[in-house]
């Protein structure tokens, strides 16, 4: 291997620790651009491509956002879903899933099998929801 190339995966290994430590850090899924805007040093290219290989590699979910951007977010292994504040973003990861059951149930109504599913559940944290009645 060449030693430019050996030092191109090097430094493509060091970014992409940067972004899943950026993401460990927030509580909030964040975009490509807010990442960007936190990394010094690290192209947005650079930041998408390690983007779409995390998720790619399942080190890191997507979340879409209400105004339609995807935004990253670090998360344990393993099957769960995500609760998400509609006013500040922050994400808590929910474990408990009984959507496997019910899912199924569906899928053989309509003649569907290898069911898979995929729930992001919207809301107001509680920190959020006492802002606004203080309001």
């Amino acid at each position: 291997m060449s030693e430019e190339h050996s030092a191109g995966a090097s430094r493509a290994t060091v970014q992409r620790a940067a972004i899943i430590e950026e993401l460990k850090k927030s509580n909030s899924a964040l975009t490509a651009q807010e990442l960007h805007e936190r990394l010094d040093k690290v192209g947005l290219a650079t930041v998408y491509r390690n983007l779409s290989r995390l998720e790619e590699h399942d080190e890191i979910d997507s979340i879409r956002r209400q105004n339609g951007e995807t935004a990253y977010r670090a998360c344990a292994h393993g099957h769960h879903h995500h609760l998400i504040c509609r006013e500040c973003g922050t994400v808590v990861e929910v474990h408990d899933c009984s959507l496997g059951e019910w899912s199924r149930k569906i899928g053989d109504e309509y003649g569907f099998s290898g069911i898979e599913h995929h729930a992001e559940l919207i809301g107001t944290c509680t920190r959020c929801a006492a802002k606004g009645a203080k309001k």
